[in-house]
């Protein structure tokens, strides 16, 4: 750990707040990240926020590339300088939420895996990003807040549970594999960390037929968590209708108004979804031949 420090302060490299960056810096604990992370010999990695390279040249021999997506020049340079022309590695200076994840398993010839250490500030709309591109993934490997492994895990019921453990779990199988102190990086973070598995599920746990709709209704929901799931919904600028019809969305399919979102699970949703969906058809026809966006 000391050397890698050491070699950054030799270097003038810094951590830059405004990036979120905690560079890994324990090689024990990079070794089992790696270990963990479901890698075969024939695999694309596109490894996001690689900052020294601890994991991205650990990676190297086991796979047949890795693509490391480094949004910070000073460490984009350092990569390509220590990976000295390496035919398997490709350093790409970009911005992860915006990264063409199809494009690149279009050109690879197959889905990819992601393998990131993540700052912390873009962990949620980085993983709703791999979601939307689960087709051009099979497996991802995450570096989270420990706060963000337990909600992703969280089952209905409890005040942990929400959208992101409603889409995670709808399209993955997430594992939380391994927790990491926070002395395993430089900076030291305040918060531990947590290792989390994603594998994407050949078809999603329920079938959705409006995935925009269902995303829609999923977050109108969880929009005022102390507020029953009728006032939640009556109160979002979805125009779901009157609180009356959205009273009787509700018991067509079984769930009492009085409940909060965070009680129902992914198939009562579903069912919900599609209740409100046929309701909102009905008073406008144009809304299901796509005349109305959700």
């Amino acid at each position: 750990m000391t050397s890698l420090m050491q070699e950054l302060k030799q270097r003038g490299v810094f951590p830059k707040k405004p990036l979120g960056q905690h560079f890994l810096i324990d090689k024990g604990i990079a070794q089992k990240i790696v270990r963990l992370a479901s890698l075969e010999p024939e695999d694309t990695i596109v490894e996001i926020g690689p900052g020294m390279g601890v994991l991205t040249f650990l990676m190297i021999p086991l796979v047949k590339r890795v693509v490391a997506v480094e949004v910070d020049q000073e460490m984009a340079d350092y990569l390509r300088e220590q990976g000295g022309g390496m035919a398997s590695l490709t350093v790409m200076c970009r911005d992860a939420l915006h990264f063409d994840f199809k494009g690149l398993a279009q050109d690879a010839g197959e889905r990819l895996k992601v393998v990131a250490n993540l700052p912390y500030n873009i962990s949620t709309p980085l993983i709703f990003r791999l979601l939307e591109n689960r087709d051009a993934v099979t497996h991802f490997t995450l570096m989270l807040q420990r706060e963000v492994a337990q909600r992703i895990n969280a089952p209905s019921g409890g005040k942990d549970y929400g959208p992101l453990s409603i889409f995670t779990q709808l399209y993955t199988s997430p594992t939380i594999l391994m927790r990491v102190p926070p002395q395993a990086f430089y900076p030291r973070p305040k918060v531990e960390s947590a290792l989390v598995g994603f594998t994407i599920l050949d078809h999603p746990r329920v079938a959705i037929g409006d995935a925009e709709f269902f995303r829609a209704v999923v977050r109108a929901s969880f929009a005022q968590r102390r507020k029953t799931i009728l006032n939640s919904l009556k109160n979002s600028p979805l125009a779901l209708g009157s609180r009356e019809e959205i009273e009787k969305a509700l018991k067509t399919v079984g769930i009492d108004p009085r409940r909060r979102a965070e009680t129902l699970d992914l198939p009562e949703f579903k069912e919900l979804a599609e209740a409100l969906k046929g309701s909102k058809e009905t008073r406008n026809p144009t809304f299901a031949s796509g005349g109305e966006s959700a």
